[in-house]
């Protein structure tokens, strides 16, 4: 003990505390009734690896144990019983409770850490019988376990995944059916009672039965035994003779309940044939008692009894091969019903205790319980799904079937009723009482059916609204979606006609539902009062009726009409519209004048076309005398649109097939009209001519062309803004190359000349290379001419003490020095202005190819030792510096070389200029400077 004590650790007492928890024992007390074991094999096995997956633990009373284990046990009665543990040692007679873990998984042992998960507990209570505990674990555990589960591992990949669990759910339910019937079985038997005081073995011989007849005591004795066998036999024949009403049994449950009582009627007789019950019949023969009578009489019915039941059971086995489609979840087997009704009558013919209205009508009642039962488990699938969970389609094809199959049950029946009254008339009319409750409960069934498919129907014609696109409708969803919730949450089982409170929640419902409906309807009124345009009306109102909503319908007649008053108002209003625009119609943006002007009759067409296409094909109000006045006034105004449509069009033909030669036009002049009129026709779908067909083919063609010859004028325009105002002239000549390139195309090329694609490059190129020369002439300016200008400007020509005051002598001395050194600065400046101002008249005159005399060519501009900054004289001095030579040349030269050198000059003269005006800025900025220190 003492060992086995040492082994209990946690995982020992994780088991001890669940066995306390459940059976309301304190811990010690279960620690010490487990030592009691002889051994800790079982426990030892189950926490292992590779062990045992049940630890199964009995406890009920039994002996107690004896000094082996390890203890002594006080206070035991002389019965020297006690409550105990049997662990994984199944008692003689298990009458407890069998408390068991089971774990799935035995590739690793069991952890403290892991235990709760790893692990699992039941209990099996057999303290009502071993049958009923197994039935109520499978029934009240396992089942609402596997109809609750939705992994099914690898099934659930199957296709008839849903057909097999509902197999695997009927045959548990089958297996339950079973051992309810074993259970009666059992507990059922009629066991005569015993008598203890009296030793029925001496009574075997003829003179010890004699010798009790001749004792009137022995004889009351026995005759008390006698009466009380017969009151037990009686109780059983009355029972037989009281009609069951079993509320959901079904045909197969009559067959047990025969074989049930057959075998209860037999084992009575079996006892009253045995040999107490027969001493105590010789006894009282010999005796001659008054209740032999009384107790033949008995014998002869329980024996009548006996042989009701076996032929009962002999005929209804009949019954087990023809009922069996009633027993699986397919209601599809309307084409068994006729065998199943043969069956029965068969029966009724031939049996000769089951042909009584009080024997077939509960048979007949059976046989729709069964139907029903099964409809209900095919609407529910095995009850693994809830009505309200499923597809509408599928429940409401569902729920067809069933109510088809009941149906034809009861055709069947009656079918064969009138059979049998014409066959044995008014002799045998067993089947007249039978007909009334059995459609009692089928007809309530399928009026249960029906008012689910009612809601269904419901759902189906609201759940539109929630879908739906109209402005504020959606409140209404949200209200009926709180009806509905208030069904769907309901806890019974609607498909049980025992639950009445559907009935009461139905009538619920449909008055929230016609309420919601008074709702809606005044919500398309208001919807429908202020009507803006009979198109957005008609818009609005196919809207409403895209709900498919029944209740919608009267409003629908009433806003049809209200819109046609509109209409007609529309009509007018287009009347008067045309007769103001018709000669200069509003034309929308890019649209050419003949197109746009189709194209503005067309709109009007379709303002009064859509409405009265609707009236045409969605309502008769069209063949009242308001509707027949308004199409007359359609008509009117729809000839005259279309009139001023085809008086145009063919004005538009006749005028492009006049056009000979439309691609002749230089690419410059492009036609106006031809090629956007034309595209616009054939979108209107209007015939267009063979001319403007060319054309339209061209379009991607003439794109293109249209395209380069924008981005040529475009970048021509931007080299010539780019182009300085003081460079214009010295350049002129190449921007004098530009234009004649593109002069071309104002006068020789077409939209269908050859020669295209050579302009384009010759063009390219040309524009191309003026904007590399002008890129080169303006980094050259701005880097060494503007940017040393500016820093003239900024110069400072007077030095200022850097603080208090100073006298005008010393401020003389001190800039005497700083003026001469910023002069000589200045005159550096103005020397690499001149240079850079030579190095453009170089780089123009390289890329004009203008070749100057050598004199002229170094002398045009003031030698370098003679540049000064007295530039008020820098146009004089360089006029007198230009030898004669030069000038006597100049008359030799063509006029070319005499332009350029006066645009050279006059280049000059403008950077001389600017050179003056930096000097002006540095002269001012050093007043400024002098006036702020005075």
């Amino acid at each position: 003990r003492e060992r086995r004590r040492k082994k209990i650790d946690a995982l020992y007492k994780y088991i001890f505390e669940i066995l306390s928890v459940r059976l309301g024992l304190d811990l010690p007390t279960v620690e010490e009734m487990i030592l009691d074991a002889p051994s800790f094999e079982a426990f030892d096995s189950f926490f292992a690896k590779g062990g045992s997956k049940a630890l199964k633990i009995f406890y009920q009373e039994g002996d107690a144990p004896g000094i082996e284990c390890g203890r002594t046990i006080a206070g035991l009665g002389e019965e020297n019983k006690m409550m105990q543990f049997y662990v994984d040692d199944t008692p003689d007679t298990f009458v407890g409770l069998c408390l068991f873990f089971v774990r799935c998984r035995n590739d690793s042992p069991i952890n403290m850490k892991t235990i709760h998960e790893d692990i699992f507990f039941g209990v099996l209570d057999a303290t009502e019988g071993l049958l009923r505990g197994v039935k109520k674990m499978i029934g009240k555990v396992f089942l609402p376990a596997i109809l609750a589960t939705n992994n099914w591992g690898t099934l659930n990949q199957a296709k008839q995944v849903t057909k097999e669990k509902q197999i695997f759910v009927e045959k548990i339910n089958k297996y339950l059916s079973f051992l309810e019937g074993a259970i009666l079985s059992i507990e059922g038997t009629v066991e005569l009672k015993k008598v203890d005081d009296i030793n029925f073995s001496k009574l075997q011989s003829f003179e010890r039965i004699t010798a009790a007849a001749n004792n009137p005591d022995m004889v009351h004795q026995l005759e008390e035994v006698l009466m009380m066998w017969y009151k037990q036999i009686e109780q059983v024949l009355m029972e037989n003779k009281l009609t069951r009403e079993e509320v959901d049994s079904d045909p197969l449950s009559e067959l047990e309940y025969w074989k049930f009582m057959s075998a209860k009627f037999n084992f009575i007789i079996e006892q009253i044939q045995g040999p107490n019950c027969k001493a105590v019949i010789n006894v009282l023969n010999v005796g001659h008692s008054k209740l032999l009578r009384m107790w033949q009489d008995l014998e002869a019915r329980i024996t009548d009894a006996a042989n009701e039941s076996k032929d009962n059971v002999k005929y209804l086995r009949t019954l087990e091969k023809v009922c069996q489609p009633l027993y699986s979840y397919d209601v599809v087997m309307t084409r068994g019903i006729p065998n199943l009704i043969n069956a029965i009558r068969m029966i009724h013919n031939v049996s000769r205790y089951y042909n009584t209205s009080e024997r077939m009508t509960p048979l007949f009642i059976k046989v729709t319980n069964q139907m029903i039962t099964t409809c209900r488990a095919h609407i529910t699938d095995g009850g693994l799904s809830c009505i309200w969970e499923q597809e509408t389609s599928t429940v409401t094809e569902k729920i067809k079937d069933c109510i088809f199959l009941l149906k034809e049950y009861q055709k069947c029946f009656q079918e064969a009723k009138n059979e049998i009254l014409e066959s044995l008339g008014e002799r045998r009319n067993t089947f007249e009482g039978s007909e009334m409750h059995i459609n009692r409960k089928s007809e309530a069934f399928c009026r249960r059916l029906e008012k689910i498919t009612e809601i269904i129907t419901v759902v189906e014609t609201f759940s539109a609204l929630s879908l739906s696109t109209i402005e504020g409708i959606d409140a209404m969803a949200v209200k009926f979606n709180k009806i509905y919730q208030s069904v769907q949450k309901k806890k019974y089982d609607i498909l049980d006609l025992r639950k009445r409170d559907f009935d009461v929640d139905f009538v619920a419902f449909m008055t929230k539902i016609q309420g919601l409906e008074m709702q809606i309807q005044a919500f398309m009124r208001t919807c429908f009062e202020r009507i803006l345009s009979s198109q957005h009306a008609l818009q609005l109102l196919q809207r409403f009726q895209n709900l498919r909503m029944p209740c919608l319908q009267e409003e629908t007649v009433h806003t049809i009409g209200c819109i046609l008053q509109h209409y007609v108002g529309e009509l007018e209003a287009t009347k008067k519209l045309y007769e103001i625009q018709k000669d200069a119609p509003p034309l929308p943006r890019n649209m050419p004048p003949v197109a746009g002007k189709i194209l503005w009759a067309r709109q009007l067409f379709r303002r009064i076309n859509e409405p009265i296409s609707y009236f045409h094909k969605k309502s008769d109000i069209l063949a009242s005398p308001e509707g027949k006045a308004v199409v007359q006034l359609y008509n009117r105004i729809a000839y005259v649109l279309v009139e001023f449509e085809i008086i145009y069009h063919h004005a538009w033909m006749k005028e492009m097939s006049q056009l000979q030669h439309p691609l002749q036009a230089t690419v410059f002049v492009r036609h106006p009209e031809t090629g956007n009129e034309t595209k616009c026709m054939i979108k209107l779908g209007l015939e267009i001519p063979e001319q403007a067909k060319k054309i339209v083919k061209l379009e991607n063609n003439l794109k293109s062309i249209k395209t380069h010859l924008e981005d040529l004028i475009q970048s021509y325009e931007e080299l010539c803004q780019e182009t300085p105002n003081y460079f214009a002239n010295i350049m002129a000549p190449k921007m004098q190359k530009m234009e004649a390139v593109l002069r071309q195309g104002l006068t020789m090329l077409t939209w269908s000349s050859v020669s295209l694609e050579s302009f384009f490059q010759e063009a390219d190129q040309v524009l191309y290379m003026y904007r590399q020369f002008l890129k080169k002439v303006n980094d050259l300016s701005e880097v060494k001419i503007d940017l040393i200008l500016e820093e003239i400007s900024n110069t400072l020509l007077i030095v200022l003490p850097a603080d208090g005051p100073t006298e005008v002598e010393n401020m003389l001395t001190c800039n005497e020095a700083y003026t001469e050194e910023r002069a000589e600065l200045l005159n550096q400046k103005s020397m690499r202005i001149e240079d850079a101002v030579q190095e453009l008249i170089s780089v123009f005159e390289k890329h004009y190819e203008i070749k100057l005399s050598k004199e002229a060519s170094e002398k045009h501009v003031l030698p370098v030792q003679e540049k000064h900054i007295a530039f008020e004289k820098i146009e004089e001095e360089r006029e007198n510096n230009i030898p004669s030579s030069l000038q006597s040349d100049n008359n030799k030269d063509s006029d070319k070389e005499d332009e350029f050198k006066k645009k050279c000059k006059e280049l000059v003269a403008y950077f001389s200029h600017q050179l003056l005006e930096s000097l002006q800025k540095a002269t001012q900025l050093s007043l400024d400077s002098l006036k702020k220190r005075i």
